[in-house]
C-alpha cells in the first residue's frame, strides 16, 4: 500500500469519531445512501474531468456544507487546512450523530478525492463507516459501487448550523488582520505588537507557547491547545498558528468560520474578505 493513503487512513481514525457514524440507527444508515453516492460520482467526475473542474459537475450545488468543501478545493486550499476545516464543522454538532456523520463522509470522501483515491475505493470505504454487518444483513450491498454512478441523489435537509458570530466576528477579522500585517512587515513586527500592544493575555501566551524553533513541537502544542472547548481561544490559537505556519488569509478565513460553526458564501470574492481585513489592520495600527 502507498504509504502517504496509509497514513491518511489512519489520520482520519484518529481525527474523527468515526464509532458516531457506526452506531447511528438503521433509519439513519438506509438514508446516508445518498451521500456516499454523492461523493462517489464527484470522484468519477474528477477522474474524468479534474478536479480543479468540480464546480462544473451537476452535483456541485446540491448540498450547501459539500458545495462549501469542494469550494475550498478549487481555490486550492491545502489538504491540511481543508481536513482542519472539515473537523471543525464537525465538532460543532457534539450533540448529533446525524450531522456529524453527514459532515464526515462528505468531508472525509472529499479529501479522498483530493489524495487521489480511486472512486470505487472512496465508495467503499465510506460505506464500510456504516457498518459491516449493516451491509451485509440490512443493506445487501454486494461490494460493487458501479449501479450508483448514475442514480438520481434525493439529498435530505441541509445542516444547519446556530448563529454564533456576534463578538467573535471582531476577533476573526483582528487576527485575520494580525496575519495580514505579518505578510506584509513579517512576523518580529506582529509578535512586538502582540506583547506589547494588542493588550490580550492569552493571544499572547498562545503565541509565544507555539513561538519555537521546533515545527513538530509547535505542531504538537497547536493541537493540544486545539482541545479547548472556547470558541473564542480556538479563535486565537488558530490565528496564531497561522501567523507562524504562513497561511494565507483567504484560508485562514474559513477555518475561523468553521471554529465559530457558520455557512460560508461559497461564492463569496477574496475582495471582499481582503477589504473588511484591510479595515481592521488600519485601526490597529492605529493602536501601534
Amino acid at each position: 500500500m502507498d504509504y502517504n493513503k496509509s497514513m491518511f487512513l489512519e489520520e482520519v481514525a484518529l481525527d474523527f469519531d468515526l464509532e458516531r457514524i457506526a452506531n447511528l440507527s438503521l433509519f439513519e444508515k438506509f438514508k446516508f445512501d445518498d451521500y456516499v453516492t454523492l461523493i462517489y460520482q464527484e470522484a468519477l467526475f474528477a477522474e474524468k474531468e479534474g478536479i480543479r473542474n468540480l464546480d462544473k459537475s451537476p452535483n456541485y450545488t446540491r448540498n450547501k456544507t459539500y458545495t462549501l468543501f469542494a469550494m475550498l478545493v478549487l481555490n486550492g486550499t491545502k489538504p491540511e487546512i481543508l481536513r482542519e476545516i472539515i473537523m471543525n464543522y464537525a465538532r460543532s454538532f457534539e450533540k448529533s450523530d446525524t450531522f456529524y456523520a453527514k459532515i464526515a463522509i462528505m468531508g472525509i470522501g472529499l479529501l479522498m478525492i483530493v489524495e487521489e483515491y480511486p472512486a470505487d475505493a472512496i465508495f467503499n470505504y465510506l460505506m464500510l463507516l456504516l457498518g459491516r454487518n449493516f451491509l451485509l444483513e440490512n443493506k445487501k450491498y454486494d461490494g460493487c459501487p458501479g449501479k450508483y454512478a448514475e442514480i438520481d441523489l434525493e439529498l435530505t435537509e441541509a445542516i444547519e448550523y446556530k448563529p454564533f458570530e456576534g463578538e467573535l466576528r471582531k476577533l476573526k477579522y483582528d487576527m485575520l488582520a494580525l496575519l495580514k500585517l505579518s505578510h506584509e512587515k513579517g512576523k518580529g513586527f506582529v509578535k512586538e505588537f502582540i506583547n506589547d500592544g494588542y493588550g490580550n493575555d492569552e493571544l499572547k501566551f498562545f503565541f509565544n507557547m507555539m513561538d519555537v524553533e521546533s515545527p513538530e513541537m509547535s505542531a504538537y502544542l497547536y493541537n493540544e491547545f486545539m482541545q479547548s472547548d472556547s470558541r473564542h481561544r480556538r479563535i486565537l490559537i488558530s490565528g496564531s498558528y497561522a501567523i507562524l505556519s504562513k497561511y494565507d488569509v483567504f484560508s485562514t478565513h474559513y477555518i475561523f468560520n468553521s471554529i465559530i460553526g457558520k455557512y460560508s458564501r461559497y461564492d463569496k470574492d477574496s475582495g471582499e474578505i481582503e477589504a473588511e481585513v484591510q479595515a481592521h489592520v488600519d485601526d490597529i495600527m492605529k493602536m501601534d
